[in-house]
């Protein structure tokens, strides 16, 4: 029955051969219903001398049916060696090609990790004090997560090669490049590194009132900061959790961390991500001088891991780091950097008061002279003795628009040329917050007159020689007093005595 079984299980080709074998010579129905009984009899010791004996007919089938299964063994033979010198043919070619996928890779992840992310979060830090520096993470979600699906597929093709060597020990006593395992040790951490630098703070902490001034935190008020995992495949979503420090009012900086863990391929991935140090505030008066340690420090600390203690013996800025960051203050609130004159000026002022006076002039151009600074009308810092050589070769009614220098919370003032007899350039006492909440300063420009000729607007031309009109005409209210609510009309107008009529100050050229 066995013999006959195994026949029926051939495919249709041999199928065909046994039917020809009995054809016309011995019905295949007998055949299959006693095949247990036929080949069970010992056919081939029967006579042979009598014509058409049943016996020789049943022992020269069975004879060529053991014939027809001999040849399909054969076959099965030759293609399981096929199969496996096919299989190490393949294997060799694999292994191979994985070796060098992983040393491609290796030099991939060496770049994304110490190079392409430490020049990130560089940016990032430089961001965060007001450098206009590119900070997308798109391309770099882009190259981790390729790169941790290329890691992937290599853990997922030698998984398949060890269940190879594993059902046919092809590689036993082979000369490969090198073995499974050995591959798999290199591949591993490869992929641990890439995942372990995946996590980074997108927004570092920020309060919702101080937008412009991250890494300040109020004792007692919210903050937020968004990380994010930039391997950005289904295999990888993390829970993240907050590793609280202990944050108190200090001159100390402060470090808050997120991290995470996870298990692969049997081992356990540890992640953590940290912010960029933070200074604790009790007082909102005490943000000038924590906005001024944060600038210092992020100027000065370029790498990880950071020094929490800097300033116990803090280092000095070079000009050229101060210079920036001070001009990236005013491109952050206004759209508008500091030029070489403007940071020349600056430099011959620096003493340890200088940052508070010009943190004021910084708020003031926030509430009141944005679009003005913006747009190049406000010279800004320029000092009295450049005012006057600017302005006493123009024509009379030139004028320019300055920081006050002896205002410590901030506030603008501007000069003009007359030229009646000889040049004369003459300064008026400066306009504050206070003044400038009531009426615009365009306003202010526009009905100024001199306390000696109310009628007269000596205001001509915004240096060097641009019309009134065509700088600050865009920006006049109608009808000069439409900014100001029905509450303030009253007080605007006794005001404006007070601002048509400012003490003026002249200096003789």
């Amino acid at each position: 029955m066995a013999q006959w079984q195994a026949l029926l299980k051939l495919d249709s080709a041999l199928q065909s051969r046994v039917c020809q074998l009995y054809e016309k010579r011995f019905p295949r129905e007998i055949r299959h219903y006693l095949c247990v009984w036929i080949e069970n009899q010992d056919c081939w010791r029967c006579s042979f001398n009598e014509p058409l004996n049943l016996a020789v007919l049943l022992s020269e089938c069975l004879k060529e049916e053991k014939q027809i299964l001999a040849s399909v063994c054969e076959v099965q033979v030759s293609l399981m060696l096929l199969y496996l010198f096919f299989s190490f043919f393949v294997l060799q070619i694999v292994q191979r090609q994985l070796v060098n996928i992983l040393k491609q890779t290796h030099q991939v992840v060496e770049t994304l990790t110490d190079v392409e992310l430490p020049e990130w979060k560089r940016r990032q830090q430089l961001a965060c004090i007001g450098s206009p520096a590119e900070t997308s993470l798109d391309h770099l979600e882009k190259w981790f997560s390729t790169v941790a699906e290329v890691l992937l597929g290599v853990h997922e093709q030698l998984k398949k090669l060890q269940d190879l060597n594993s059902k046919y020990s092809i590689t036993d006593n082979i000369d490969l490049p090198a073995s499974i395992s050995e591959i798999e040790k290199f591949a591993l951490p490869l992929l641990m590194k890439l995942l372990t630098n995946a996590l980074v703070v997108v927004k570092q902490p920020v309060m919702q009132k101080f937008p412009q001034r991250p890494l300040i935190l109020k004792t007692g008020v919210q903050f937020s900061m968004t990380v994010r995992f930039l391997v950005n495949i289904p295999e990888f979503k993390c829970k993240f959790k907050v590793k609280p420090n202990r944050l108190g009012v200090t001159e100390e900086l402060h470090i808050i961390k997120f991290v995470s863990e996870f298990q692969h391929a049997g081992q356990t991935c540890n992640i953590e991500a940290s912010s960029l140090p933070v200074v604790v505030i009790s007082s909102t008066s005490q943000v000038p001088s924590a906005w001024a340690s944060i600038m210092w420090w992020n100027m000065l600390s370029t790498s990880e891991p950071w020094n929490l203690s800097l300033f116990i013996n803090p280092p000095p800025l070079t000009w050229e780091q101060l210079s920036q960051a001070l001009s990236w203050q005013f491109l952050t609130v206004g759209q508008r950097g500091l030029d070489e004159n403007q940071l020349s000026m600056l430099r011959d002022k620096i003493n340890e008061n200088t940052w508070i006076w010009i943190d004021g002039i910084l708020d003031l151009i926030k509430k009141h002279l944005v679009d003005l600074w913006r747009d190049g009308s406000i010279m800004g810092f320029v000092s009295r003795e450049r005012t006057r050589l600017l302005l006493q070769e123009k024509q009379a009614g030139n004028f320019l628009i300055r920081f006050s220098e002896s205002s410590k919370d901030g506030a603008v003032t501007f000069s003009w040329v007359d030229q009646s007899n000889e040049p004369h350039v003459h300064a008026i006492q400066p306009y504050t917050k206070k003044e400038l909440s009531v009426s615009t300063l365009p306003d202010i420009i526009y009905r100024y007159s001199l306390s000696s000729q109310r009628s007269r607007n000596p205001l001509v031309y915004l240096y060097p020689d641009i019309p009134k009109d065509t700088a600050f005409g865009r920006y006049k209210s109608c009808g000069i007093t439409s900014r100001l609510t029905a509450d303030h009309f009253k007080k605007s107008r006794e005001q404006n005595n007070v601002m048509c009529c400012k003490n003026v100050i002249t200096i003789t050229v």
